[in-house]
């Protein structure tokens, strides 16, 4: 890890405080009627919609991401808010399955 350049050291450590942000969101959401399963559904989906963002660029300045298909060379954030699309995927308590 002492390999490591500024700006990896900086999206891990913005990775951590996205896990501790979803994790504590959820443990305060949630209350003794709801199920294990949305409890887990609204953590994870809190982390991908905020690791969306950090893609998007919303989350650090510092950080400006594209995620790229190797393959194609094609960046899957043209022409779209990776955070608002990965939404309509997503389950969590509240949707509509």
């Amino acid at each position: 890890m002492n390999n490591m350049k500024v700006i990896q050291k900086e999206f891990f450590e913005m990775l951590s405080t996205i896990q501790d942000n979803a994790v504590y969101q959820a443990l305060g959401e949630y209350e003794k009627t709801d199920s294990l399963e949305d409890l887990l559904y609204n953590a994870t989906y809190e982390v991908i919609t905020s690791i969306c963002e950090l893609l998007d660029g919303y989350t650090s300045d510092n950080l400006q991401l594209d995620l790229v298909d190797r393959n194609s060379n094609y960046s899957l954030k043209t022409g779209i808010q990776m955070h608002d699309v990965c939404a309509s995927y997503l389950k969590w308590e509240n949707s509509n399955d």
